[in-house]
Protein backbone atom coordinates (compact mmCIF):
# COMPACT_ATOMS: atom_id res chain seq x y z
CA UNK A 1 0.00 0.00 0.00
CA UNK A 2 2.77 2.45 0.49
CA UNK A 3 3.98 1.81 -3.09
CA UNK A 4 1.15 2.52 -4.44
CA UNK A 5 0.73 5.81 -2.63
CA UNK A 6 3.97 6.33 -3.39
CA UNK A 7 3.62 6.04 -7.05
CA UNK A 8 -0.19 7.72 -7.42
CA UNK A 9 0.20 10.31 -4.33
CA UNK A 10 -3.46 8.73 -3.47
CA UNK A 11 -3.55 6.59 -0.35
CA UNK A 12 -5.67 3.41 -0.86
CA UNK A 13 -8.39 2.45 1.28
CA UNK A 14 -7.79 -1.51 0.38
CA UNK A 15 -5.13 -3.94 -1.20
CA UNK A 16 -5.92 -7.22 -2.28
CA UNK A 17 -3.38 -9.56 -3.84
CA UNK A 18 -3.63 -12.44 -6.07
CA UNK A 19 -1.72 -14.73 -8.04
CA UNK A 20 -1.34 -12.11 -11.12
CA UNK A 21 -3.20 -9.00 -10.55
CA UNK A 22 -2.65 -6.67 -7.27
CA UNK A 23 -6.47 -5.32 -6.43
CA UNK A 24 -6.23 -1.67 -4.99
CA UNK A 25 -9.44 0.18 -3.55
CA UNK A 26 -9.12 3.58 -3.67
CA UNK A 27 -11.30 6.28 -1.80
CA UNK A 28 -14.80 8.16 -3.86
CA UNK A 29 -13.04 11.01 -5.83
CA UNK A 30 -9.49 10.10 -6.14
CA UNK A 31 -9.60 7.15 -9.02
CA UNK A 32 -9.25 10.68 -11.67
CA UNK A 33 -5.61 11.34 -10.16
CA UNK A 34 -4.74 7.43 -10.15
CA UNK A 35 -5.57 7.44 -14.09
CA UNK A 36 -4.15 10.92 -15.19
CA UNK A 37 -2.25 11.48 -17.80
CA UNK A 38 -3.39 8.11 -19.63
CA UNK A 39 -2.82 5.78 -16.65
CA UNK A 40 0.69 6.56 -16.42
CA UNK A 41 0.71 6.06 -12.34
CA UNK A 42 -0.42 2.93 -12.75
CA UNK A 43 1.78 1.65 -15.46
CA UNK A 44 4.78 2.84 -13.45
CA UNK A 45 2.91 0.77 -10.91
CA UNK A 46 3.14 -2.27 -12.67
CA UNK A 47 6.97 -2.12 -13.55
CA UNK A 48 7.35 -1.28 -9.83
CA UNK A 49 5.65 -4.15 -8.73
CA UNK A 50 6.08 -6.60 -11.77
CA UNK A 51 2.48 -7.58 -11.29
CA UNK A 52 -1.14 -6.34 -13.04
CA UNK A 53 -3.00 -3.75 -11.41
CA UNK A 54 -6.26 -3.17 -11.01
CA UNK A 55 -7.98 0.03 -9.29
CA UNK A 56 -11.42 0.21 -8.10
CA UNK A 57 -13.23 3.32 -6.52
CA UNK A 58 -14.87 2.52 -3.25
CA UNK A 59 -18.47 3.66 -2.90
CA UNK A 60 -20.45 3.70 0.29
CA UNK A 61 -23.71 2.36 -1.72
CA UNK A 62 -22.94 -1.13 -2.14
CA UNK A 63 -24.67 -1.50 -5.72
CA UNK A 64 -22.46 1.54 -6.80
CA UNK A 65 -19.20 -0.54 -5.27
CA UNK A 66 -20.33 -3.55 -7.50
CA UNK A 67 -20.83 -1.40 -10.45
CA UNK A 68 -17.24 -0.54 -10.09
CA UNK A 69 -15.92 -3.49 -9.60
CA UNK A 70 -17.26 -4.56 -13.28
CA UNK A 71 -16.35 -1.16 -14.55
CA UNK A 72 -14.44 -2.88 -17.22
CA UNK A 73 -17.78 -4.51 -18.60
CA UNK A 74 -20.71 -3.27 -19.96
CA UNK A 75 -23.55 -3.33 -16.70
CA UNK A 76 -26.87 -2.98 -17.87
CA UNK A 77 -28.44 -3.20 -14.41
CA UNK A 78 -27.72 -4.09 -10.83
CA UNK A 79 -30.62 -5.48 -8.59
CA UNK A 80 -29.85 -6.25 -4.59
CA UNK A 81 -31.91 -7.79 -2.71
CA UNK A 82 -31.42 -7.58 1.24
CA UNK A 83 -32.07 -10.87 3.40
CA UNK A 84 -31.42 -11.21 6.92
CA UNK A 85 -28.60 -8.20 6.67
CA UNK A 86 -27.05 -9.46 3.75
CA UNK A 87 -27.18 -8.03 -0.04
CA UNK A 88 -28.11 -10.73 -2.78
CA UNK A 89 -26.94 -8.86 -5.93
CA UNK A 90 -27.66 -9.48 -9.38
CA UNK A 91 -25.40 -8.01 -12.05
CA UNK A 92 -27.16 -8.09 -15.39
CA UNK A 93 -24.10 -7.82 -17.97
CA UNK A 94 -24.51 -7.67 -21.41
CA UNK A 95 -24.39 -10.90 -23.28
CA UNK A 96 -21.10 -9.83 -25.12
CA UNK A 97 -18.91 -9.49 -21.59
CA UNK A 98 -20.55 -12.36 -19.64
CA UNK A 99 -18.16 -14.79 -19.93
CA UNK A 100 -14.82 -12.36 -19.17
CA UNK A 101 -17.04 -11.14 -16.24
CA UNK A 102 -17.15 -14.87 -14.72
CA UNK A 103 -13.76 -15.43 -15.86
CA UNK A 104 -11.59 -18.79 -16.73
CA UNK A 105 -13.33 -21.36 -13.62
CA UNK A 106 -15.67 -18.49 -12.08
CA UNK A 107 -12.20 -16.51 -10.82
CA UNK A 108 -13.18 -13.43 -11.97
CA UNK A 109 -16.46 -13.48 -10.60
CA UNK A 110 -14.69 -14.99 -6.79
CA UNK A 111 -12.56 -11.83 -6.97
CA UNK A 112 -15.29 -9.70 -6.97
CA UNK A 113 -17.35 -11.15 -4.68
CA UNK A 114 -13.84 -11.47 -2.06
CA UNK A 115 -13.63 -7.53 -2.06
CA UNK A 116 -17.18 -6.57 -1.92
CA UNK A 117 -17.66 -8.51 1.06
CA UNK A 118 -14.87 -6.99 2.40
CA UNK A 119 -16.21 -3.75 2.23
CA UNK A 120 -20.18 -4.89 2.30
CA UNK A 121 -22.35 -7.14 3.75
CA UNK A 122 -22.56 -9.14 0.30
CA UNK A 123 -23.71 -12.33 0.85
CA UNK A 124 -23.46 -13.07 -2.95
CA UNK A 125 -23.22 -11.65 -6.61
CA UNK A 126 -25.07 -13.32 -9.50
CA UNK A 127 -23.85 -12.57 -13.00
CA UNK A 128 -27.30 -12.78 -15.20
Amino acid sequence: MTIFEAATNVAPKDCIEYEEVIYFVVYPGTIRKVLENNGEKVQRLRKILNKNVAVVEYSPDPKRFIKNLFHRYTVRKIELDKKNGEFWAKVYIDPKDKAKAIGKEGKNLKRVKEIARRHHPIANIIII
